[in-house]
């Protein structure tokens, strides 16, 4: 099972192009699917330089982003995407290369954009929503990661806060001696959790003053779900698997 390969014959483009934006979104839901399957089922090799010494990150949880460039009724838009062109046109955000680590103020996306054009890229990545560290292969340069180690306790083994990636893969080796970061696929697709669920704390956007803005909780109403941390409506797009456990 090889993820490059599924991901060099997603042809998103021909996928989705003819379809509504309804249409659109229950076919991404399977596809994010079938991706998530993928990326479930493997893990990061952390290896030291010269040396046997290595750590598996294993990704637990994934969260997907898709957001559609260009202009037309029908184009998937997801504004929570960090990676995406401004929209008065000021920057266009150059399309990444299959499998750049995107560092974000959110935590680490595994990054899958689609075409040549930045004004009609399809912008595509899964953040790293919860992963778990098997540092059984690590012989040097351990140190406590209190913070992590304690997450680990609280959550059956599992680190639930995104940012702590950071550490996770790049905190292992010293930079002196030098280290790789690496995907390994796994042999076979990841059993998931039965449904899908929205992503946490993604508002629903509005138009206001010609730009896309979150929709505050103060013009919600009482059937409306709102955000983890009850600022905006929460955008019910079920785009976050979970491996089950």
């Amino acid at each position: 099972m090889n993820l490059r390969s599924n991901i060099y014959v997603l042809n998103l483009y021909s996928q989705i192009k003819d379809l509504s934006c309804e249409d659109k979104e229950k076919k991404l839901l399977g596809v994010f699917k079938e991706l998530a399957e993928h990326i479930l089922s493997g893990y990061f090799l952390i290896k030291k330089n010269q040396s046997d010494s290595f750590v598996k990150v294993h990704p637990t949880c994934v969260e997907f982003y898709c957001h559609e460039e260009g202009e037309g009724k029908d184009k998937i838009k997801d504004y929570s995407a960090y990676h995406r062109n401004k929209e008065d046109r000021t920057l266009d955000k150059s399309v990444f290369p299959l499998g750049i680590l995107h560092n974000h103020i959110s935590g680490i996306d595994m990054t899958f954009e689609q075409g040549e054009d930045p004004a009609n890229a399809i912008r595509l990545s899964a953040l790293i929503r919860e992963f778990r560290i098997d540092d059984s292969g690590k012989k040097e340069d351990k140190y406590d990661m209190e913070y992590i180690n304690i997450e680990k306790k609280k959550n059956g083994g599992i680190v639930t806060k995104p940012t702590y990636l950071y550490d996770a893969l790049y905190s292992q080796f010293s930079i002196f001696d030098g280290f790789s970061i690496q995907w390994i696929d796994g042999e076979k697709k990841a059993v998931l959790e039965e449904s899908s669920e929205p992503r946490i704390n993604v508002p629903e956007y509005e138009v206001k003053n010609n730009k896309h803005v979150p929709v505050p909780q103060e013009e919600t109403t009482a059937e409306d779900i709102l955000t983890k941390n009850e600022k905006y409506k929460q955008c019910l797009r079920k785009w976050k698997f979970k491996l089950k456990q």
